[in-house]
C-alpha cells in the first residue's frame, strides 16, 4: 500500500534555512517524508536559480514559481498579494486534476489564500501552519509606535490582517500553531476552528554544545534583519543596554550576527560592537561567545533562534515576549529582563559567574532534548494529519 500524498506550499524557498519559518518548514518536510509522499512548491523571483539542497531526497516533485499580481486585489494585506502566483495555480490545477493529493499543507497565514482554490479542485484536507498570528503581531507593533501617522498606518495594517485571517483561516481543516498562546488567541476569536499546537524543534545532531570555557566575554545577538522585530531588538541592545554593560565590563564585546544587516545595524559597528554581516556558520560565532541575548518586543509565534541558542548550551538573557510559547523559567533556563537596566545587569551577572552560566546552559540544553526533538515533533504532526483522512 502506497503512503498518502502531501503537497506543501511555501512563500519562499525553504533552503537555505536562514529564517525561523524556513527552518521550521524544511524540518517539517523532512520529518513528514517518513510518513507521506511529499511534493513541495514555493515562490521565487528566479525559479531557475533555486537551490533545493537536501529536498530532492525527501520530495517527489519540486517546483518554484514566480509571484504575479492577482487580477483583483481587494482589501487583503500587501503580503497576500505578493504571495499570489498564477503560474503555480495553473500548474497545480493541471497536476491535481490528474492526481489529487490527500493533504495540502500551507506554510503561513498569507498562504491560506490558496485554500479556496484547493477546495474547488476537490481537496478535503487542508492544513495551515501558523508561524505567527499576523494581526497579533501588528497589534503589538502598533502599541510601540508613538507618531500618529505611523500609528494610523499600523492600525490600517492590523485591520486588514484581522479581516483577512478571520476569513482565510476558516477555509482550512486544521491549523497548526507553534505555541499554545497563538492557539488560545485563534480559539478566542473563532471557537469553531480546529487548532492544535505542535512546537518547532531542533535537530540536536546538528547543534553540538558550543560552550567554551576559554571564550572571550562576548554577548551574541542573532537575527535575520529582514524581520523588523530583530532590527528593533538589536538597536535597543546596542544603544540602550550595551553602554550600561560597558560601564561595568570594559573588556566585553557585543556581536550582532545575522543575515542582511540594515544600514542602521551596520552603523553600530565600533571597537566593542561587531557587525560581521551574513554568516553561514552560526555555530562558529556561538563558540566565540559566552551568553546569548534575545530582546524581542513584538511579533507572534515561537522564535527558532531561542531554541537554537538553548541547544548550544549557552546561557540566555531574553524578554518575556521573545520567549512566548516556551516553558522557560526565570533563573532556571534563562534570565528574563525587560528594561535596559535589568537586561544589562543580567548580562553582567552571567559574564561574571561561570557557574551560573553553566547551570543555565545545561538546563536549556536539557529542555530542548526533552521537549523539542524534531523526530518526536514529526510524529505529532503525522498523528494530527492522520485524523483528517
Amino acid at each position: 500500500m502506497q503512503p498518502a500524498s502531501l503537497s506543501v506550499l511555501t512563500p519562499t524557498p525553504v533552503y537555505p534555512a536562514h529564517a525561523g519559518s524556513k527552518n521550521y518548514s524544511l524540518n517539517a518536510v523532512q520529518q513528514l517524508s517518513h510518513y507521506y509522499t511529499v511534493d513541495s512548491y514555493c515562490l521565487a523571483t528566479q525559479p531557475e536559480a533555486v537551490d533545493w539542497g537536501p529536498l530532492p531526497q525527501w520530495c517527489r516533485d519540486l517546483r518554484a514559481f514566480t509571484p504575479t499580481k492577482p487580477a483583483r486585489k481587494g482589501i487583503d494585506p500587501p503580503a497576500v498579494h505578493l504571495e499570489f502566483s498564477q503560474p503555480m495555480c495553473d500548474y497545480l490545477q493541471q497536476r491535481w486534476m490528474r492526481n489529487l493529493p490527500d493533504l495540502l499543507q500551507l506554510e503561513g497565514t498569507t498562504m491560506a489564500q490558496y485554500a479556496p482554490f484547493a477546495r474547488r479542485l476537490g481537496l478535503k484536507a487542508i492544513i495551515c501552519t501558523i508561524h505567527q498570528v499576523g494581526f497579533v503581531a501588528q497589534w503589538r507593533r502598533l502599541q510601540r509606535e508613538h507618531h500618529w501617522k505611523l500609528r494610523a498606518r499600523r492600525l490600517a495594517g492590523l485591520l486588514s490582517l484581522w479581516l483577512y485571517e478571520q476569513r482565510a483561516l476558516r477555509q482550512c481543516d486544521l491549523l497548526v500553531t507553534l505555541s499554545t498562546t497563538d492557539q488560545q488567541t485563534l480559539n478566542r476569536w473563532q471557537p469553531k476552528l480546529n487548532v492544535v499546537t505542535v512546537p518547532a524543534g531542533v535537530d540536536l545532531s546538528q547543534w553540538p554544545l558550543c560552550r567554551q570555557s576559554q571564550a572571550p566575554q562576548q554577548v551574541l545577538f542573532v537575527g535575520n534583519y529582514f524581520h523588523p522585530p530583530n532590527v528593533e531588538g538589536a538597536l535597543w541592545l546596542a544603544r540602550e543596554v550595551w553602554p550600561l554593560v560597558q560601564a561595568q565590563l570594559p573588556e566585553a564585546r557585543l556581536m550582532l550576527a545575522g543575515r542582511s544587516p540594515t544600514p542602521e545595524i551596520q552603523q553600530l559597528a565600533s571597537a566593542t560592537i561587531q557587525v560581521p554581516g551574513t554568516i553561514d556558520d552560526l555555530q562558529a560565532v556561538y563558540r566565540q561567545s559566552q551568553v546569548v541575548a534575545a530582546p524581542i518586543f513584538w511579533g507572534s509565534g515561537v522564535r527558532i533562534k531561542i531554541l537554537e541558542g538553548l541547544a548550544t548550551g549557552l546561557p540566555l538573557v531574553t524578554t518575556t515576549l521573545a520567549a512566548e510559547g516556551l516553558p522557560l523559567k526565570h533563573e532556571e533556563h534563562a534570565l528574563f529582563a525587560e528594561t535596559p537596566q535589568t537586561f544589562a545587569a543580567a548580562l553582567v551577572r552571567i559574564l561574571n559567574s561561570p557557574r551560573l552560566a553553566e547551570q543555565l546552559g545545561e538546563a536549556g540544553r536539557q529542555l530542548i532534548a526533552q521537549q523539542y526533538d524534531w523526530q518526536a515533533i514529526g510524529r505529532q504532526l503525522a498523528q494530527h494529519y492522520q485524523k483528517l483522512r
